[in-house]
């Protein structure tokens, strides 16, 4: 198995407060490691595990960039976004801040508006 970093091209949401009047439109982003056999499961697996997402039809599958961040990850497919998070990294070592930003990194990713000419 193998981690990612999964991140989507920006998404819009609105929250429904009851059910004749909603919220203000928000904008967010999928992004999650995912430990996966492949970039498609992780992109798969990324894509499932959002909440706020209203589609399910893979028609309707936005845009991600998937990064290889790791091999050799042991377990089942998973998203382990909660595995690295900034304080402990896998099993409890202190993971510094460098190591997060690098893990976190997507680089560029122009289809789905990161990086280049500003």
């Amino acid at each position: 198995m193998n981690l990612y970093l999964v991140i989507s091209e920006a998404l819009d949401w609105q929250k429904f407060n009851n059910p004749e009047l909603a919220g203000p439109w928000e904008t967010y982003r999928i992004a999650e490691l995912v430990v996966a056999r492949n970039h498609s499961q992780a992109r798969y697996l990324a894509w499932q595990s959002d909440k706020e997402g209203q589609t399910y039809d893979f028609g309707e599958m936005p845009k991600l960039a998937v990064r290889l961040k790791g091999v050799g990850m042991d377990g089942p497919a998973r998203i382990a976004s909660d595995e690295y998070n900034f304080d402990y990294g896998r099993e409890g070592d202190l993971i510094y801040e460098a190591e997060h930003d690098i893990l976190w990194d997507i680089g560029k990713a122009l289809h789905i508006g990161i990086g280049g000419e500003e």
